[in-house]
């Protein structure tokens, strides 16, 4: 308690330094401004003032609370407070009530250990259904995704492997076929068919047509402009006897009205681009001597050569030639005997598995009783036709020679 007093009063042992103050200094030094006291405190009171309550405080303490009184006199008496004030004090202490101690409840145990109990039970059980699924996956799952991933492999590797088999086999294929296609026969776009290839004239591409509606489609465009240009230059020589292209339509026109309406336009239009086009209609271009402007365009037509055959067409021609051509059956006189013979002979075996059928008398013996109209007539036909066949067979091996 003497150690604490100290430092809690310095102010007190302040002021009674500044209390005792030399009496040898000068007069006009110790004289000061009088002040009304009403107005500002002295700075004695003050001083007595912070001096009180810092010992109030100090006996309020809960360490100086319950020290011995007298020590605690002495050390106020010490600190530069008076008797009056110091009994002040001390019974401000006494009927000041006791603050009771504080008393708090008993904590309650900690939740760790249960918490990190559970949170080891927890990662435990995690590392065993973790360890108890690899075990699973490696054991089961695992070698079966690997076996499936090898067929997939070991499959998409025979389909690559048939696919470069396809590739090869129709690469050489193609390479054949090019090959044969070489030697078979180009296809002619102006080709003729035979029936209007022999026609000389118009008259005879129509009447190649037949009775009835013509259909004039129908006609192959070369045809028709052949037989025009024929036409157009009989009788004639030199330039009179090529056409123009007004004459060769106007002559077509008139062979064939159709070709002026408006449903003929297309086919009209394809015969124009076949007398441009085909290489068997010359274009010939003359010009007058005294003039300069040019002339009608000309036309002609020229039979194209003769095609060779290709190789394939003269070995089918040669193995055609070897092959025996087949013979057509004579005709005999037997032929009609030769057709009845195999009919009886066709109804006899037919009739060796009917079920036999006895007659109505039931007595077995064979009649023509019990028969039926149709079929008492059949039998009169069998028997006439068998004599018919015996007649003529005899009179075969005698015509033969055999007797």
């Amino acid at each position: 308690m003497t150690d604490s007093a100290p430092s809690s009063s310095p102010k007190s042992e302040s002021s009674n330094s500044s209390e005792q103050q030399p009496t040898g200094q000068p007069k006009n030094q110790q004289q000061e401004p009088t002040q009304s006291p009403s107005t500002v405190p002295s700075a004695d009171i003050v001083d007595r003032r912070d001096l009180i309550t810092k010992a109030r405080v100090f006996l309020n303490s809960p360490q100086i609370q319950y020290q011995d009184p007298t020590a605690k006199r002495r050390f106020l008496v010490e600190k530069g407070l008076r008797e009056d004030e110091i009994e002040g004090l001390l019974r401000e202490q006494a009927y000041a009530p006791v603050i009771p101690p504080r008393t708090y409840p008993q904590a309650p145990p900690s939740n760790l250990p249960t918490l990190l109990l559970g949170l080891a039970r927890l990662f435990s059980w995690l590392g065993m259904g973790s360890v108890a699924l690899i075990f699973v996956y490696y054991r089961f799952l695992l070698p079966k995704i690997t076996r499936t991933a090898q067929a997939r492999h070991s499959l998409r590797t025979h389909h690559i492997s048939l696919m470069q088999k396809l590739t090869a086999s129709l690469a050489s294929l193609k390479e054949a076929q090019t090959q044969s296609l070489a030697e078979l026969p180009r296809h002619d776009p102006y080709h003729e068919r035979p029936q209007f290839a022999k026609c000389r004239t118009l008259s005879q591409v129509l009447k190649t047509l037949g009775d009835g509606e013509p259909d004039y489609s129908q006609i192959p465009p070369v045809t028709l402009l052949r037989c025009a240009i024929s036409e157009l230059a009989k009788g004639k020589t030199g330039d009179e006897a090529l056409p123009s292209t007004e004459e060769v339509f106007l002559i077509l026109e008139g062979k064939i009205p159709w070709l002026a309406s408006p449903e003929a336009y297309d086919f009209k239009k394809k015969v124009y681009d076949t007398l441009l086009e085909c290489p068997r209609f010359v274009e010939v271009n003359r010009k007058d001597r005294g003039d300069d402007t040019p002339a009608a365009l000309k036309w002609k037509y020229e039979a194209p050569p003769p095609v060779e055959p290709s190789p394939l067409v003269q070995s089918l021609s040669r193995l055609e030639s070897a092959v025996p051509k087949q013979q057509e059956p004579r005709s005999s006189v037997f032929q009609h005997t030769l057709e009845t013979l195999t009919e009886i002979t066709g109804y006899i075996s037919s009739q060796v598995y009917v079920p036999y059928r006895p007659p109505p008398g039931g007595l077995g013996f064979s009649g023509s009783y019990g028969l039926s109209p149709a079929e008492e007539a059949l039998k009169k036909e069998i028997r006439a036709l068998k004599g018919l066949a015996l007649n003529r067979y005899a009179i075969c091996r005698a015509h033969r020679g055999d007797y």
